[in-house]
């Protein structure tokens, strides 16, 4: 194996870029797995509104679950962010009322 000086400096920057690389903060990554939030004011704005399917619920709240229920059915009351609940009047079609949690 032959020395050759001519390549050092040349090889010193490119150990110096990766270590100095090496020394930067990463931002981490979003977690593609993470549920979207749903947002108040957009639900509330669902209501009067026709029923919608569940996928433009969630496009208008932003909530990653979609609860369809009729006045007056049992639901479970865990509270959660990521879900919009949309009561709809199941003889008018209109939606009586839509909130997160």
């Amino acid at each position: 194996m032959n020395f050759n000086p001519q390549l050092m400096p040349g090889s010193a920057v490119a150990l110096a870029v990766v270590l100095i690389a090496g020394c930067g903060t990463q931002q981490p990554a979003p977690d593609a797995g993470a549920p979207s939030l749903c947002r108040q004011d957009a639900a509330a704005a669902l209501t009067g509104k026709n029923r919608i399917a569940d996928a433009d619920a969630r496009q208008a709240t932003g909530a990653s679950i979609v609860r369809q229920i009729q006045p007056g059915q049992g639901v479970t009351m865990d509270y959660r962010r990521e879900r919009v609940t949309i009561e709809t009047d199941p003889n008018t079609g209109k939606i009586v009322r839509a909130s997160c949690g």
